[in-house]
């Protein structure tokens, strides 16, 4: 895959560190979006997938989740849920979600979880 950007969009400055850090090591580029407002839509960031925390501060990530695949230009993009609710996996699919990733996680569950979901993606 030449083209290996990921969004993050998560409030928690620390788990956005982590995150960009070990993908950045894995060879991904990284954009991140502390909102969930989907300023990357304005700014022509294409990313190939988005990790999606639940937890936001004015909106939920199954909310906004659900509205990226309502939209036209992002419902292909590959979206893995993390959180650390109980009910992650029955939160993900309720939101249309490809994959989820319960938090805490490990280094090798979070690229495995992620390279998974680009494969699922890309041989559909």
């Amino acid at each position: 895959m030449t083209d290996k950007h990921i969004l993050i969009v998560d409030d928690d400055a620390g788990t956005v560190d982590i995150i960009s850090i070990i993908l950045k090591n894995a060879g991904y580029k990284i954009a991140t979006d502390n909102s969930g407002e989907l300023l990357f839509l304005q700014t022509g960031i294409h990313p190939k997938l988005i990790l999606l925390d639940n937890k936001l501060g004015k909106k939920k990530g199954s909310d906004i989740c659900m509205e990226l695949k309502a939209n036209e230009e992002t419902k292909n993009i590959p979206i893995i849920m993390i959180s650390a609710t109980d009910e992650l996996k029955l939160l993900a699919a309720n939101a249309c979600a490809d994959n989820f990733l319960p938090k805490p996680f490990s280094i090798e569950d979070l690229l495995s979880v992620v390279e998974e979901t680009l494969l699922k993606k890309t041989v559909i």
